[in-house]
Order: C-alpha cells, then structure tokens, then sequence
C-alpha cells in the first residue's frame, strides 16, 4: 500500500455497474467504503434511499454513531456493527454528541444476501460486537482494499468476495451463538445488556430486573457461571472500552470516564489503575497490547 493510501484510507466505490451476469442475483457487491464523517449533514433514510433491494453492513471504527431501527435506537460505538435491508424502515447518522463516526462498510445485492441478513437478526440482532481483529472485519477490510485496487474486474469476482463475505457471517454468528448457549438463557441476556449499556449508570436491581431474576438469585448464577460478579463483570466491559478509547482516539480522560460510564473521573482513575495497574494517563502514554491481554480484575 503506498504512503498516499496510509495517510488518507478513506474513500467510497460503488461497482453495480458491471455486467448483468447470473452471478449478480445470487450475490454481489454494490457499494464498499471507508468514511470519516464530521458534519451533522450525515444521515441516512431507509425509506428514502435511491438505491432499493440492497443490504448494508457497517462497522464502527471510531467515533460514534445511531442507529434507530425498529423505534429503537441504538449508540454505536467502536466495535459495533449493524446490519439493514433497504427499503426498511430505519435510520442512521452523526448525533449532535458526536464530533465524528469513522466506519467502514458494505452493501450487497442478491438473493443470498437476504436469506443472511435474516439469520443475523435472529441469531445476533440488528446490532452486534465485533472484536476489530476477527476475521469477519479483516476480511472486510481486505474487500474494501480489493475494490479500491481495481482488483474486482467483473461481476464474477464481485459475486464470489460477496459470498464469501455472507459465509464468513454465518461463522461469525455460529461461533458467537456457541459461545453464548454456555451459559442460560437469563445470564446470556444480561451479559448482552452489559456490554451494549456499559455507558450508563446500572445497578444491580437494573440488571436483575432486565432479566427477570430476583437480586440475590441473579448474582448468584451470574457468579456461577461467569465466575466474577456482574458488577465486576462492568467493571471489565469498561475498562476494555476505555482501553479502546484511550489507544484509538485523543480524547480527555474525563471525557473517556464518561463515555465508559464514570461521571466522577477521579473514580475511574481510581478503578482503571487498579484493575491495569497503572494510571489512564500512564496506559495512554506507554501503552502495549499485552499489558490489557493480561488484565484481571478481581
């Protein structure tokens, strides 16, 4: 990749206009790009789009975003992705708290796609977490730098990258499903909670009243199942946000306690550095990968 390419990523391709070969029902690539939007102008309508019978994927870089789909809306942070059919009733744009959402993203065409999209949203929901080094975002990242290289020539090509982007979706959420069918129904759901409302200030009565469990019931089996505390449990789901937000952006440190659920930043100092074991300001400073592969809260 040339130094032009590192400095500025950023770009959007659209290659519908390749032949109309079989190929293209069964699945195709219709739009990919990699955007970094500043301006309150960004928003998107599903009723209102040009473009009809496609389906879009879109992962959260930086940033932040919302989705309001379904009269729910959904804060996007680092890590989430979320996925819609066009025409479908729904929207997504740069909040006023936002001051940018970098994403990367792509729309398909085809029969395939459908049939996918849908067992995504039974399987994951519309919006879901995906750690930024699995193989479903590389391999995304991998199309988009395809697609920009002039490397998908015809439909051909275009249909098999965006099948093998649909099959790699299907892993992605059979492993995940897997991984949440260990543990019961109740603990599966409040672990989900947690980690797509770290943001906010929950309690324990909120979680237990989420799930349907008594209080004292609740953290009982959360224990036994996840082997820490739900609280601790938070305490972990933020503490990997702020890691995220303290190696990815040039945020505050007060402004990342608040985005990580602190409203007192000298508590979070005081939580960060005993669960790193070093402050945010020294973590920013002299971070490594596997100092936060190691952590343990107790």
């Amino acid at each position: 990749m040339s130094n032009e390419s590192v400095v500025t990523p950023y770009g959007s391709y659209h290659i519908s206009s390749l032949s109309k070969e079989p190929s293209h029902s069964i699945s195709s690539i219709y739009v990919v790009g990699w955007e970094n939007r500043e301006k309150k102008d960004y928003y998107w309508n599903g009723l209102e789009r040009s473009d009809t019978d496609t389906y879009v994927f879109q992962y959260t870089l930086s940033g932040s975003g919302v989705l309001e789909y379904n009269n729910i809306k959904h804060k996007l942070t680092p890590g989430e992705a979320f996925i819609v059919d066009v025409p479908s009733s729904h929207s997504y744009y740069l909040p006023d708290d936002s001051e940018k959402w970098e994403f990367v993203y792509l729309t398909l065409q085809g029969q395939e796609v459908l049939k996918c999209w849908k067992y995504l949203r039974e399987t994951l929901g519309s919006v879901f977490h995906v750690q930024a080094d699995s193989e479903l975002i590389q391999l995304l990242m991998r199309i988009y730098q395809d697609v920009k290289d002039m490397k998908v020539t015809d439909t051909f090509i275009s249909s098999a990258k965006a099948y093998e982007f649909i099959m790699e979706c299907y892993r992605f959420s059979k492993n995940k499903t897997l991984a949440a069918n260990e543990l019961p129904e109740a603990i599966a759901k409040a672990v989900f909670y947690l980690r797509t409302h770290f943001e906010e200030q929950i309690s324990i009565e909120d979680m237990a009243e989420y799930v349907g469990l008594s209080k004292y019931y609740f953290i009982k089996k959360f224990k036994e199942h996840v082997l820490i505390s739900p609280l601790q449990y938070l305490t972990k789901v933020r503490m990997e946000q702020a890691f995220q937000l303290l190696t990815q952006t040039e945020l505050p440190i007060k402004e990342i306690a608040e985005r990580t659920g602190y409203t007192d930043a000298n508590y979070f100092h005081k939580v960060f550095k005993k669960a790193v074991g070093v402050s945010a300001g020294e973590f920013r400073k002299n971070h490594t990968k596997s100092l936060f592969q190691h952590l343990l809260i107790e």
